[in-house]
């Protein structure tokens, strides 16, 4: 029977296992003699995750010319699915099938139906729905911060010390490239900001030319207004790492004049990427104890990511308290702090929001570019609209979930 050493496998955590459960033998991959695990071995490992996280899949009508039509099984079989969840090619899956098929307790004389066939397709079971209890826990924290305990919570302290717990080491890998990245970033000193302003009359164009900081900056404590990340009389620096970004996130009307201003870090950041952070998650090992917590918290923050990105609506700002209190919480609990955040915009492909945090009465370590005032005036405005369902069920109606302000939890 095939095998494979632990030297040989690539998932760190099926790595481990073999190490300490596998037997001395030949390896049919490298021909050296270590710890293996054989084909039957892999087969024992994967049964409780095959059983878990995949499912038969469904037959579903199809139709051809001439309305011919024909079942087709949704999935794919099991050899594929196998590759996924060790996650490398062997070389000699259609072994571990067939121990997987010999050792189904299933009794078919008996009218009982086999997990295992490899005749069959098979589908992957969402267990993102695991992130609904990560929603649970951030409503309910929402509500005790709104009703029950404004300050010193500890629901919202315990809550947010489980979402980031462990974020100084979690690694994220770049989509194009594949390199490892951290989800901190330490931004040098030196690094360039972007921030705008929608200046509503010429005296105020003017006014900020002067004084670009004083006019374009982050405003004095007493008109700071209430903003996603920070309340009414707490002033934070929301801004962008692109012109383009900053001027689209003023959301302009047409023929608005905007004031665009750069500013210069004037010490080293260290800033929480939530964008790396929600990605952090994306490549998991079935093999790790907590393999489903994780991919419902990989859900939940990236749907986190989208909810932090949206702008403040009139009206609404008491549901802001928990996304300010997460803001505190980054600022002044975690240790060590961080000085601000980064998250993608919503507003411009690819663009990347930045907010900084104020800690002491220093203000920013932000300084203005000397000659970087710029203005321009909106000629055009793009919009795209994303169709929602909505219907009556049993007496009551229902609107699905869609994209913008609503796409929250």
């Amino acid at each position: 029977m095939s095998c494979v050493c632990w030297q040989c496998i690539e998932d760190e955590y099926l790595k481990e296992i073999v190490k300490d459960e596998g037997k001395v033998a030949k390896c049919s991959l490298c021909d050296c003699r270590r710890k293996s695990f054989t084909a039957g071995d892999l087969a024992k490992a994967v049964d409780p995750i095959m059983r878990e996280h995949f499912a038969l899949g469904e037959d579903v009508k199809r139709f051809g010319p001439d309305d011919e039509k024909w079942w087709e099984q949704k999935g794919e079989q099991l050899d594929h699915h196998l590759q996924e969840v060790i996650g490398q090619y062997l070389g000699f899956e259609d072994e571990i099938v067939e121990a997987l098929e010999i050792s189904d307790p299933a009794r078919p004389q008996d009218g009982d139906m086999p997990f295992y066939d490899n005749s069959q397709n098979y589908v992957p079971v969402s267990i993102e729905s695991n992130a609904y209890a990560y929603f649970e826990d951030w409503n309910y924290v929402s509500e005790d911060l709104k009703h029950r305990r404004r300050f010193f919570s500890s629901a919202a302290s315990s809550f947010f010390e489980r979402i980031f717990e462990g974020v100084e080491t979690r690694p994220s890998y770049n989509d194009e490239t594949g390199a490892k990245e951290s989800v901190v970033w330490e931004m040098p000193e030196g690094s360039m900001f972007f921030r705008a302003r929608i200046c509503h009359s010429e005296a105020l164009i003017k006014e900020a030319y002067k004084e670009p900081l004083k006019h374009v900056g982050p405003p004095p404590a007493d008109l700071a207004q209430t903003g996603r990340m920070s309340v009414e009389g707490v002033v934070a620096f929301y801004g962008a790492l692109d012109r383009d970004t900053s001027l689209a996130e003023t959301r302009p009307a047409i023929g608005n004049d905007i004031a665009v201003i750069q500013l210069r870090a004037t010490r080293a950041l260290r800033l929480l990427d939530f964008s790396r952070l929600g990605h952090s998650y994306n490549r998991l090992s079935y093999f790790q104890p907590d393999f489903a917590d994780l991919v419902g918290k990989g859900a939940f923050l990236r749907r986190l990511e989208n909810l932090i990105s949206q702008p403040v609506i009139p009206g609404r700002e008491m549901d802001y308290l928990i996304t300010q209190t997460m803001a505190e919480y980054l600022a002044h609990v975690h240790r060590p702090a961080f000085d601000g955040v980064l998250f993608k915009s919503v507003q411009k492909s690819g663009g990347v929001n930045i907010v900084l945090f104020q800690n002491g009465s220093d203000g920013f370590p932000l300084a203005y570019v000397d000659k970087s005032f710029e203005l321009f005036s909106t000629r055009s405005v793009q919009y795209k609209h994303a169709e929602r369902c909505v219907g009556e069920h049993e007496g009551e109606v229902w609107v699905s979930r869609g994209g913008g302000y609503d796409d929250e939890a």
